[in-house]
């Protein structure tokens, strides 16, 4: 049996297991796709937040298993951490979101890399950046691509598949770049459902990221500039 056999035999057994996992979640749970599909199609966050708090010290599995799946599916995970603060508090949640986005994008990432490269190329064609790919073979490149809040991962996620990063790099790339990120997702997150509690740190939270990623924009222009 050749290499290549042995690595598509491997990546067959994985994708059967999964699916294993998957379908058995629906066994012993029947509504739980149903009842987080309802819930984040209708934006009802309070309903998810109580859903999610109903499983009690299970809620940071389902949590963090709901963050890959929807990275997995390159569906947007952000109700899962805008809610994470409010079940689990600010700082917990923080962290279980960041688990979660890694290991979510790190699946994302393989499944582009091995079985998904067409549509990769298909939503890279989309975004008008083809001739950017070579550059998302650079750790620094892929970590400010992650850094930045709310914006989409299955771009990112598609370069980086189809750039020469090594699983290595994008891992490090991966679990540094998110964390700003998260952070700013998570807090508002908890904020804005917390806001008569909160509304003063919110504001203040804003100026500050405004301010922040404003600066970094600038002095990307201004080396823009400079290079042209």
């Amino acid at each position: 049996m050749t290499d290549k056999t042995i690595g598509w035999t491997v990546r067959i057994i994985g994708v059967l297991a999964v699916i294993l996992f998957l379908w058995s979640i629906q066994w012993f749970l029947p509504d739980f796709y149903s009842t987080m599909w309802r819930l984040t199609v209708e934006g009802d966050l309070d309903g998810l937040t109580d859903y999610i708090a109903s499983f009690g010290y299970s809620a940071i599995l389902v949590s963090v298993f709901m963050i890959v799946f929807a990275n997995a599916l390159a569906i947007p995970s952000i109700p899962f951490l805008t809610v994470n603060g409010v079940i689990f508090g600010l700082v917990p949640g923080i962290i279980i979101s960041w688990i979660g986005e890694v290991l979510g994008i790190e699946v994302s990432f393989r499944l582009t890399r091995t079985l998904l490269r067409n549509q990769a190329k298909k939503v890279i064609q989309r975004s008008n950046k083809l001739e950017k790919l070579d550059s998302y073979s650079c750790i620094r490149t892929i970590m400010l691509g992650r850094a930045i809040p709310y914006s989409p991962n299955v771009v990112v996620t598609a370069f980086s598949a189809l750039s020469h990063i090594s699983y290595r790099d994008h891992f490090i790339a991966n679990a540094i770049g998110k964390i700003p990120a998260v952070v700013v997702e998570v807090w508002f997150g908890h904020d804005l459902l917390r806001i008569n509690e909160h509304w003063e740190r919110l504001l203040v939270l804003t100026v500050i990221v405004v301010a922040i990623y404003g600066f970094l924009w600038w002095r990307k222009k201004q080396a823009n500039k400079r290079r042209a």
